[in-house]
């Protein structure tokens, strides 16, 4: 038991180094790489689409709160509003192309 509880910390040690760039909340509608955009249909706006630039852009936008892209800038601010620049810079990093 001992062995399965060090072996899961372990795994979930090296997911954080991971995704180190992005933010736990980021993950529940894009996904840990950015593949999704569960609350947009048609396949629009999912992060690992789009330019590091762009990415930049939309998460400044949202931040800000001038962004409303699919009706979503409400939500958005709340997620992007606590993101320092670094954050961002690291998201699209991670995610953008």
């Amino acid at each position: 038991m001992k062995k399965i509880a060090i072996a899961s910390l372990a795994v979930l040690g090296l997911s954080s180094v991971l995704m180190a760039g992005v933010p736990a909340s980021c993950n529940g509608c894009h996904g840990p790489d950015g593949s999704k955009n569960t609350m947009v249909q048609g396949g629009e706006g999912i992060p690992n689409t789009m330019t590091k630039a762009d990415l930049k852009e939309a998460l400044h936008g949202y931040k800000a709160g001038t962004l409303n892209k699919f009706g979503k800038g409400a939500m958005m601010v709340s997620f992007s509003k606590p993101l320092t620049d670094a954050q961002i810079d690291e998201i699209a990093e991670a995610w953008g192309k």
